[in-house]
């Protein structure tokens, strides 16, 4: 599938969380809003200009689990791409999350993105429900195919109303580190949506 251009990465981010949040029947309707934003983003480093010669690349993996250790959380990752209509395509199981194969590999140059379900009707909670939750500080494990166990530590928490989603999250550029994201805000039965989308930042430990 061909990798959305920087124009389209805003319709991709916010139809892809949309598609995220899809419930079917009644939904738990995680309705309190999380704490308020924390923690500061990490800057985004948009470059054109491909590594300094003779610098050694920077080794990535693809991800097959993923461990938040202090919310006892424990998940697969398998590959998504993007869905002809645009959106990132998710897991259809809310106990698995997606890794947004087009972009990063985890531990490589940018920051890899991870998408998860907030919950579903008929399973429940997702593996991402505690986003909305987590702190500064707390650690994040990423697990590679290659065996390696990568550590990162959290740098930020954001809601955003799913239309006001920053497009530099799936650049692609800059230092590695991780973009997690689900669903968040109020929970609309009309359109079978969250309002929001939380998005929690983590850099290297």
């Amino acid at each position: 599938m061909r990798r959305p251009s920087v124009r389209r990465w805003p319709a991709l981010l916010a139809a892809g969380a949309g598609l995220a949040c899809l419930v079917a029947g009644s939904a738990l309707l995680l309705t309190g809003a999380g704490a308020a934003d924390v923690g500061v983003v990490p800057p985004v480093v948009v470059s054109a200009l491909p590594p300094a010669p003779g610098a050694p690349p920077t080794p990535g993996t693809t991800p097959v689990a993923v461990e938040i250790p202090g919310r006892a959380v424990r998940a697969p990752v398998v590959p998504v791409g993007t869905a002809a209509t645009g959106a990132m395509e998710l897991p259809a199981d809310p106990r698995a999350v997606g890794w947004w194969s087009p972009g990063p590999l985890v531990g490589g140059r940018g920051a890899a993105v991870l998408a998860g379900h907030v919950d579903t009707a008929e399973i429940g909670l997702g593996a991402f429900a505690v986003l909305r939750e987590v702190e500064p500080g707390e650690e994040v494990v990423v697990r590679g195919t290659d065996g390696r166990e990568l550590r990162y530590v959290v740098a930020a928490r954001r809601e955003y109303r799913k239309a006001e989603l920053p497009a530099d999250l799936f650049t692609g550029d800059g230092p590695p580190g991780l973009v997690l994201i689900t669903c968040g805000g109020k929970f609309d039965r009309a359109t079978g949506h969250y309002e929001d989308n939380v998005v929690v930042h983590a850099v290297p430990a």
